[in-house]
């Protein structure tokens, strides 16, 4: 399928260059605060509600007014303002908050539509050459840009490094098919516990934050000792950012390996529909659940499985999928978040929560793809129940759908359950587990 593709490279500008980009980043952000304002003001005075060509047609006046714009891209402005209009549009929509001014402490963007050009001189090198700036900006290109270039944009990250991305229309081949499905449920004490049909995995939460945590108290005890403005005050504030920063990364590069791992390791797999905006407002585990990231790793996946042909399906976010017996359906309501191990009273099958709840889930996959009722697997062990229900469940016929082979980074340990060998594997210095075919 042809998508939209962002390439992103380390830009490495001298001071002269650096200067020229701040200014950049202060024009626009002058510009989308301004317009922010004013139509906050005329709203509460006037009535006058957001109107996109209205404040457009406003633009050249405000360049008269403030000569010192002319400094900036004519149309890195106007992409500011268009910035400010998609955020009203989502703000109305009901998809974000209002719109909120931008900081000059916070991440900081530049947009480039055009006039723009990329020179790639040897492997690992390049130039980037933008309206206004005499000398090209070095590249640290790591890989070929492949597609049709649309536009760019340079950000500036709190911990002062700055970035070039590369958006691209490509065309992206779709895998091929392996006939797989997998159930996979995500938790805090383990990032995520995938069944197949035939074993479970286990990836154990890499806690990046927790890790960190000692050492971002200390760094922030010893910027609160330092003169607010002062050159010591400025390095000390920089080296809590890059903390900051390195945990970002380490999350991001872990969520990006497991999630086109699983992308290409099944052709269909089943999350939960989880009110992360609610469940965050726990004050005892709001940070363990920011920490976790599972709402980004739910969008990787999701895009992931569009661009190479995957299918993604989210349960019911009520579907009760640990308290659901796997094997013959009975539903346990006096099961707690507390209680991590239930036996079902009916077929005497002995459940771990979080595998129960992937085994759920698998089948909603299974009975999805044929057409029929999640949560009513039966199997010998629960002929008992079947008579009872007989009337209200029926059999879906699911199977199994073979099994995955997994390299492991490290050591692991293994332990057999009741429905094949379940196995975990710990993250170590940032990496995750490998899935590879068999």
């Amino acid at each position: 399928m042809i998508t939209e593709y962002t390439y992103k490279f380390r830009l490495n500008p001298n001071k002269e260059q650096e200067q020229f980009l701040n200014i950049q980043f202060g024009h626009c952000r002058f510009v989308y605060n301004y317009f922010l304002a004013l139509s906050k003001k005329e709203y509460e005075e006037k009535g006058i509600k957001w109107k996109y060509s209205l404040y457009q047609s406003m633009l050249p006046i405000l360049k008269k007014e403030y000569p010192f714009l002319k400094q900036a891209n004519s149309q890195s402005l106007q992409v500011s303002l268009q910035n400010l209009d998609t955020a009203y549009k989502n703000f109305f929509k009901g998809e974000a908050g209002f719109p909120k001014f931008k900081k000059k402490k916070s991440k900081q963007t530049v947009h480039i539509p055009q006039h723009f050009a990329i020179e790639k001189v040897s492997k690992k090198r390049g130039f980037l050459k933008i309206p206004k700036l005499k000398t090209p900006i070095p590249i640290k290109m790591h890989r070929d840009i492949e597609g049709q270039i649309r536009s760019i944009s340079i950000t500036k990250t709190p911990d002062g490094r700055y970035y070039l991305n590369v958006l691209t229309r490509k065309e992206i081949q779709p895998l091929k098919p392996v006939n797989k499905t997998a159930g996979i449920d995500v938790g805090i004490k383990e990032f995520a516990i995938i069944y197949d049909g035939e074993n479970t995995h286990h990836i154990e939460n890499p806690k990046y934050l927790q890790k960190s945590e000692k050492k971002l108290i200390k760094l922030q005890r010893q910027l609160s000792r330092k003169q607010k403005g002062s050159k010591n005050w400025e390095k000390a504030k920089q080296k809590v950012a890059r903390q900051h920063q390195k945990i970002v990364n380490q999350r991001k590069d872990f969520l990006h390996k497991v999630s086109s791992a699983i992308t290409k390791q099944y052709d269909c797999f089943v999350v939960e529909s989880l009110n992360i905006k609610g469940m965050i407002q726990n004050n005892k585990l709001s940070k363990q659940i920011a920490d976790v990231s599972w709402y980004e790793f739910m969008r990787m996946l999701e895009y992931k499985a569009k661009w190479y042909g995957r299918q993604i399906i989210k349960a019911d976010r009520f579907y009760a999928s640990s308290k659901t017996c796997s094997v013959c359906g009975y539903k346990n309501n006096q099961l707690t978040l507390s209680v991590r191990k239930w036996q079902c009273p009916v077929c005497g099958t002995q459940h771990d929560r979080d595998e129960n709840a992937s085994k759920n889930l698998y089948q909603i996959g299974l009975t999805h793809l044929t057409g029929g009722r999640a949560g009513t697997v039966r199997t010998q062990a629960c002929a008992l129940h079947q008579k009872v229900q007989a009337q209200s469940q029926r059999d879906c016929g699911a199977g199994s759908v073979g099994g995955l082979l997994h390299k492991q980074i490290g050591d692991h340990k293994g332990a057999v359950s009741n429905s094949g060998q379940s196995t975990r594997y710990p993250v170590m210095k940032q990496e995750a587990c490998c899935f590879n075919s068999e």
